[in-house]
């Protein structure tokens, strides 16, 4: 089609290079179906009214992939549906909060509220607020959540209300992260080897390689076989 190079100029232009271009593409080829000028180049300028720049929108665009294909009006009831998790336009967490509502429905966005209240003891309130700060939290599937907040609550030792207040911590790979982590807190703790207070928080939150670096190879001697007890957790099974 004649008009398919102006198409493709304007996406690698807005995603960077071709190459993103590429990666785009495949996951939605209706892209290039789209009217430039009357889908679009409206949903951009709406999402650039919402404080997003241009980088932050092809950033999430190439995230939920198909946003920019969708009617403006339905884009605009998005923007509205991110306003209501509490996620105000100024926030940066507006990004993931758009990603978040574009992947989940408004009632499994509202069962999702409820669960998190009811297994948490929590009020409406305290859960709104842990949304805000982690939208992407309610396109977590209830068991993933339940398991976590299982492991929070028997294994960690945390309170619904510190779960909340640090809401990264139900991101994080329970199998792959949490579990394998506490695994080596607890055993650096019962050798005396952390100073001060340091929270499992901590312990969650820092890269993997920083996390080796500082808590795994300096202890490889005075803690025998840490290192392949931390390798064998991350692998899906618990040492003794």
């Amino acid at each position: 089609c004649g008009d398919v190079a102006p198409k493709i100029q304007f996406f690698v232009s807005l995603y960077g290079s071709f190459d993103q271009f590429l990666v785009v593409i495949k996951k939605t080829q209706s892209l290039l179906a789209m009217n430039v000028d009357r889908v679009i180049k409206p949903n951009i300028a709406l999402l650039l009214q919402c404080g997003l720049s241009v980088r932050d929108i092809a950033q999430l665009c190439s995230r939920v992939t198909w946003l920019l294909t969708f009617n403006p009006e339905r884009v605009k009831e998005l923007v509205l549906r991110a306003e209501e998790l509490g996620v105000p336009r100024s926030s940066g967490m507006f990004k993931e909060a758009l990603a978040t509502v574009a992947c989940t429905t408004k009632e499994n966005c509202a069962a999702r509220l409820d669960f998190l209240e009811s297994t948490l003891g929590c009020s409406k309130s305290e859960v709104a607020t842990a949304v805000s700060k982690k939208p992407n939290i309610i396109a977590i599937s209830d068991e993933s959540l339940l398991r976590k907040i299982h492991f929070f609550i028997n294994e960690v030792g945390l309170d619904p209300q510190s779960i909340l207040q640090r809401p990264v911590l139900l991101t994080y790979s329970l199998e792959k992260r949490l579990v394998p982590r506490h695994c080596v807190m607890k055993a650096l703790l019962a050798k005396g080897l952390l100073k001060g207070n340091v929270s499992f928080y901590k312990f969650a939150q820092i890269g993997e390689e920083t996390f080796r670096l500082k808590f795994v190879d300096p202890h490889t001697d005075s803690v025998t076989g840490l290192a392949e007890a931390y390798a064998t957790a991350r692998g899906g099974s618990v040492p003794p």
